[in-house]
């Protein structure tokens, strides 16, 4: 890891992870920028605060963009300056404990779009949860049931098997025992 790999845009990153997040903001800036119109400042105004409520931007090469962004709107005629968003850093400055500071923490705000997806995804996952649960317990339902010898039942169906062979084999013995007692044949001979 050299140090050209941990630099962007001036910035001297302490890891690479870092740094390939501000190449992503980089492209990011490129895109965006693209597609702003500074013509119609009120347009750059509804793409500078959905950027900040989304959080698309956590380097610093984001936050000079959105700052470059910023004062552009506060010189732009006929923009309320209390509709421009402030941007907010996620980072602490001083080491000392604060007990005055207030620390706000907002839930990460997902798309509707999104949400209805995540939805979707979770109730199929669900649904084939519960049918495969239901598909188990019929599995093991048949095989308890079943009268050919399974991997649950062999040892069961085989004893009853044998049983009845044994019970048909005494009563055959007991018949034959019979006839020969009638026709006075002895075992003996």
């Amino acid at each position: 890891m050299n140090e050209t790999d941990l630099t962007v845009e001036g910035y001297k990153f302490n890891s690479l992870s870092d740094a390939s997040a501000a190449k992503e903001e980089v492209k990011r800036i490129a895109y965006i920028e693209a597609h702003l119109n500074y013509k119609e400042p009120e347009s750059v105004l509804t793409i500078y605060n959905k950027v900040i409520a989304n959080r698309i931007f956590v380097t610093p090469i984001g936050y000079d963009f959105m700052k470059k962004i910023q004062k552009f709107l506060l010189e732009s005629e006929g923009i309320d300056k209390d509709k421009i968003s402030a941007l907010p850093l996620s980072n602490m400055y001083t080491l000392e404990k604060n007990t005055d500071a207030v620390i706000e923490l907002k839930p990460k705000i997902i798309p509707k779009k999104k949400r209805d997806e995540l939805k979707d995804k979770l109730f199929i996952s669900i649904s084939l949860n519960v049918l495969l649960v239901i598909a188990i317990i019929a599995i093991f339902v048949v095989l308890r049931t079943a009268s050919n010898p399974n991997i649950l039942n062999y040892k069961t169906v085989l004893e009853n098997r044998y049983a009845e062979w044994e019970t048909e084999l005494n009563e055959r013995e007991k018949v034959i025992r019979e006839k020969e007692h009638e026709l006075k044949i002895s075992n003996d001979e």
